[in-house]
């Protein structure tokens, strides 16, 4: 008689049939989510209205991709020409959501010139956040209705609401929920020995592939991972092949779409300044109806990781709940505690491991609470650098925000059923009715954005560009973000007309090479140089060149340009 039972050979995240029912219901429920803040007119893929009208970060990211699209194929296959003038730059850096931006330029030949997938995107980011928010919890307690109420907490995560507009790849909490997931299954016994090191492997690649800061976000919980493999499952060759995989493929699919092509500094500034405060948990930054904002430094709302006030509930109840189970015995508290902490001494290592390093990197070595700078720890040039590769650390702060939404919620589990799913139910229906207000002004924002029209509307910009090659901007600015409008506007028409830009608003770029060929060809431009085959364009009025007979100076639609006969 086989001792062996029909559950150990599992395949995937998956562990059996209600597994696969409470993903879908929570997929389901995160897509409907969605759509009931943002509406479904966002999702549809010939409105690009909402991403022009309300100019941010994905009208950058969108037209990132139209010049990928209408880029030849070359190797790497993430490489973008027609960017800046130091050559070509992988789509990464124009955060165009590289999985996304290759399956549909492999689909371009079918699909019509105005197309958008952001909302789409969006869209599956909150069917993901919830499906397998709903198998993280339905591993904590089998059970379909609490596992799938429970999901709506993942689905509706506030950060990754807030940021579904704007920086839409970093909606994709979902790919750090599944290596929690795959955290609680290191035990899982699976048909292939290998099949941990794939499943690591492609969440990292996934990382990769939707935006860079997923990347240290998943090696951290693999941390936990590691912990647990190594002194609780004692398997050290398993954790060490599984962190080798997962380092290796990071770095292949990395190179395969070109981050590492071309010049240009990985390190910006301003490491310290986009951290989290230690209030992030209960600071709303005005989205609560309830909670009123708290004070903060001016950056820190890449930190934001407000729980929302239905999960404060929820942790404190859990809170509770822990008290309770711990005090089973009048005078034995104490007891209980440390023998519950000595037979589960290494999840509680791993756990608070993981917490501890997302949320300390979150805060920073520049320590703040409401506005006051606690403490600022100086830090080692070659330290900074390293650290200034993701220079907006705050944003690690979701990290220990999902494990204190997990933890509460596992709490709660230890209830009866009907009491556990009534608590989570009540917990998530406060939680609607506090950022009930900023979701109805987001459904009305997004699912009638205002009619967009075009600001380069003039007739002159077809006789402007009739033989142009390239629009260089001139003279290059330190702080040329803050023309991100003139840039959308010009970079519009030039992938309309196939015409290269001397630069653009871009994540990683050599600024240094594009101001020196900027200033390269203002002098010549200056000198009667010019080259006929440019449109140039001045940042400012008082940038622009005196008209002569070779050289015509124009004001046309708010800009200021010139053209050489």
């Amino acid at each position: 008689m086989s001792n062996s039972k029909p559950t150990t050979e599992k395949k995937g995240i998956f562990t059996d049939h209600g597994s696969k029912i409470t993903f879908l219901i929570g997929a389901v429920l995160g897509a409907l989510t969605f759509i009931v803040i943002f509406g479904a007119s966002m999702v549809s893929p010939a409105n690009t209205d909402w991403i022009f009208a309300y100019t941010g970060d994905a009208t950058q990211h969108h037209l990132g991709w139209v010049f990928f699209r209408n880029s030849p194929w070359t190797f790497p296959i993430g490489l973008t020409e027609g960017l800046t003038s130091n050559g070509a730059v992988s789509c990464m850096y124009s955060d165009s959501i590289p999985l996304f931006g290759l399956i549909f330029k492999i689909l371009s030949p079918i699909l019509p010139d105005t197309f958008q997938f952001l909302g789409l995107w969006g869209m599956i980011c909150f069917a993901l956040n919830g499906g397998f928010g709903a198998s993280l919890l339905y591993r904590i307690k089998p059970d379909i209705v609490f596992s799938s109420i429970g999901s709506l907490f993942y689905a509706a995560f506030p950060a990754a609401i807030k940021r579904i507009t704007h920086h839409n790849s970093l909606g994709a909490i979902w790919l750090f929920i599944i290596a929690m997931i795959l955290c609680l299954d290191y035990k899982k016994e699976y048909k292939h020995k290998f099949t941990p090191m794939v499943l690591w492997a492609v969440d990292c690649m996934l990382a990769v592939l939707i935006h860079s800061y997923f990347v240290p976000m998943v090696f951290m919980v693999m941390m936990g991972y590691v912990i647990l493999v190594v002194f609780r499952d004692k398997k050290l060759k398993k954790a060490i092949a599984v962190f080798g995989t997962s380092v290796a493929s990071t770095l292949l699919t990395l190179f395969i779409i070109g981050a590492f092509y071309g010049p240009g500094s990985y390190i910006d500034g301003g490491f310290g300044g986009y951290s989290s405060n230690l209030n992030t948990f209960f600071d709303s930054h005005g989205i609560s109806k309830f909670l009123r904002q708290l004070n903060s430094f001016d950056g820190q709302g890449e930190g934001f990781g407000y729980l929302g006030l239905g999960m404060i509930v929820c942790v404190v109840i859990s809170f509770i709940i822990l008290l309770n189970l711990i005090e089973k015995k009048e005078g034995r508290f104490i007891k209980t505690a440390r023998g519950l902490l000595k037979k589960y001494k290494v999840e509680f290592w791993a756990f608070t491991a993981v917490f501890m390093v997302s949320f300390c990197w979150a805060v920073s070595n520049r320590i703040t609470l409401n506005g006051r700078v606690l403490l600022e720890i100086p830090l080692p040039r070659l330290v900074r650098g390293g650290l200034s590769i993701f220079r907006c650390s705050g944003r690690f702060i979701w990290v220990p925000g999902v494990l204190i939404m997990t933890a509460a919620m596992a709490l709660v589990s230890k209830l009866n059923r009907k009491t556990a799913i009534v608590t989570v139910a009540l917990c998530f229906l406060i939680q609607g009715l506090d950022i009930r207000d900023f979701c109805r002004g987001l459904h009305k924002q997004y699912s009638q954005p205002p009619a967009y029209e075009y600001a380069l509307k003039d007739e002159k910009w077809e006789e402007l560009t009739k033989d142009t090659k390239e629009i260089i901007f001139l003279p290059m600015k330190d702080a040329y973000g803050l023309y991100m409008q003139m840039y959308f506007d010009f970079a519009q028409m030039a992938a309309k007309k196939h015409l290269s830009l001397s630069s653009f608003y871009l994540a990683r770029m050599d600024l240094e090479s594009v101001r020196n060929y900027a200033q390269e060809q203002y002098d010549q431009l200056k000198a009667g140089n010019g080259r006929s085959d440019v449109l140039y364009v001045f940042f400012d009025k008082e940038d622009a060149v005196e008209e002569t007979d070779n050289t015509k100076v124009y004001e046309i639609d708010g800009y200021t340009v010139a053209k050489v006969k």
